[in-house]
């Protein structure tokens, strides 16, 4: 301690002011670089948290002896949930075709004629028409193995600490896929393979009640309850087959006879592929950028692919001005095997008829135009479709005649409320689960159509829900745009697809922005469509 009085205390020199001037300057600039490598570390988490919570990345092979896809799958989960996660549950659809109690009744009938028309062969024969999951191992990416529970087409994975919210934790799924034999959303022939159901997919998680959606896959209408997620895919295939699949196109490369197919996407609701040696592609490129191409069994006409094509364009164009705009770069429309077997998943749309089937009912079939309008009303935007079945079969049925109307000026189709059957040219196609009927005539709707709300959930409606929900939805739909017009649509349309796009839906939410958009009136008038029931008109 100094003995210097205070009062006597020397004055800092120049020198050392500046010295300290320097030391300070330094120091602040230290603590702003710090500040700077916060910030950047900041920024680098936020645009990781920008990407999707889920990612999976899967190689999978065909393997066309044994009829199995094998398959190892690393899925990355972000815990969006606010609060700690024990275990992680995923859907394992394809196990409903394990058993014919649980397989869709839509092939049924399909797959009985097959089987009458094969060859005895034994109890193998029987065989080959079922399929289902083998989870084979589930490690972390270091090799820790995880105990889980594969029961009941649904797989929980017990996780050796808790995932805190905004944690990251990755998995290592090993598995085969024995996949059936026929008609169904994942089959196979003798020259084909392909569908959905044959990744593993995230449960939907209820944060207020914190329980997964583990409800199995339901016979008689579809129970797609799916998040969005990216996907980084290769699969491998014979070399000489070709494949159409969700994604973009990232390297195709032919190895000791093999073909590896590897494809990206971001945002996928469900990941999807076909493959078959006999496949032709004809490929088009769209006017705003991008490719569409369509895959079919046999060599097409040339003039009538190219009014296929052009019809397609001109659909996608209308959708996308009509709802927004989708991310896809590459549409591939894929022929099926079998009349049943139409699907719509992310980018790519199994059809059974490009065209129409007589001329005054355009280019395009009705199953097309409206499987076209799935990628908008059920994988761009997300539903569970147990109960709100109609998100998607009366709004994509009502968007094929909403373009039907402004494209090719066919007049609106009858609705159920005006004493008359519905005139809808869909239902020419359909057919009957329980295999009576090809095309039922009008005087046989079923009672449901007039005994049930559109809104009924499909476990309360049974074998006719997808008629229930396509067909009075999409007659409702006419009879509120005849009410309201069409600008009027389009720009409730438009705020959906921005509201909704990547996320879930409900009809609740559909109706609120309803009144939120165009009022309470509007609103009331779908609530009361929605709502009601008609009793079955006297022929």
């Amino acid at each position: 301690m100094s003995s210097i009085p205070p009062h006597i205390q020397p004055r800092p020199t120049r020198w050392k002011l500046a010295v300290t001037l320097l030391v300070i300057c330094l120091i602040t600039q230290l603590l702003a670089g710090c500040a700077m490598g916060s910030k950047s570390e900041s920024t680098a988490k936020k645009e990781d948290a920008s990407s999707s919570p889920i990612q999976y990345q899967i190689h999978a092979k065909w393997n066309e002896q044994t009829r199995t896809l094998q398959a190892q799958a690393v899925v990355k989960i972000r815990n969006v949930f606010n609060r700690n996660l024990n275990e992680l549950v995923f859907h394992w659809f394809a196990d409903s075709y394990r058993k014919p109690e649980t397989m869709s009744i839509q092939y049924k009938q399909r797959n009985e004629e097959i089987r009458k028309q094969s060859p005895q062969e034994g109890h193998n024969m029987e065989d080959r028409f079922f399929g289902g999951v083998t989870t084979k191992k589930i490690t972390t990416l270091d090799g820790k193995p995880l105990e889980f529970k594969h029961a009941n087409q649904s797989m929980t994975v017990n996780l050796n600490q808790s995932l805190a919210p905004m944690d990251t934790i990755s998995l290592r799924i090993l598995y085969d896929i024995q996949i059936p034999y026929g008609a169904q959303r994942l089959s196979y022939t003798e020259n084909y393979v392909g569908g959905t159901y044959w990744t593993p997919q995230l449960a939907v998680f209820d944060s207020i009640r914190g329980g997964w959606n583990r409800v199995p896959n339901n016979p008689r209408y579809k129970s797609d309850f799916f998040y969005t997620a990216d996907y980084d895919v290769s699969l491998n295939m014979p070399a000489a087959w070709n494949v159409a699949m969700t994604g973009t196109m990232m390297d195709q490369r032919v190895e000791n006879e093999r073909k590896i197919v590897h494809t990206k996407v971001q945002n996928a609701r469900q990941f999807g592929f076909y493959a078959s040696p006999n496949y032709i592609e004809t490929k088009a490129e769209l006017p705003g950028g991008g490719l569409l191409s369509v895959f079919t069994f046999e060599q097409p006409n040339q003039e009538q692919m190219q009014k296929y094509t052009a019809a397609l364009q001109n659909a996608i164009g209308f959708y996308s001005d009509k709802i927004g705009v989708l991310p896809t770069k590459h549409w591939k429309f894929v022929e099926a095997p079998f009349p049943e077997m139409t699907d719509s998943l992310n980018e790519v749309i199994l059809f059974n008829q490009l065209g129409a089937v007589g001329s005054d009912q355009g280019v395009l079939s009705q199953d097309v135009l409206r499987s076209i309008a799935k990628q908008w009303f059920s994988l761009a935007i997300g539903h569970n479709s147990l109960t709100e079945g109609f998100l998607e079969e009366g709004l994509s049925e009502f968007a094929a005649h909403y373009y039907r109307h402004e494209q090719e000026g066919a007049p609106w189709p009858m609705t159920l409320w005006n004493g008359n059957y519905p005139n809808l040219s869909a239902t020419s196609s359909w057919r009957d689960p329980s295999g009576e009927a090809l095309a039922l005539p009008s005087e046989q709707w079923p009672a449901v159509l007039f005994q049930k709300q559109v809104t009924t959930p499909a476990y309360h409606v049974g074998q006719y829900s997808e008629l229930l929900y396509r067909v009075k939805g999409g007659a409702l739909m006419v009879q509120w745009v005849q009410q309201t017009g069409t600008e009027a649509l389009d720009i409730v349309w438009h705020k959906y697809f921005q509201r909704y796009n990547g996320r879930m839906a409900t009809i609740d939410g559909y109706t609120n922005l309803i009144g939120s958009t165009l009022g309470d009136v509007r609103k009331t008038s779908m609530q009361e469509l929605l709502s009601m029931t008609n009793p079955k008109p006297v022929a």
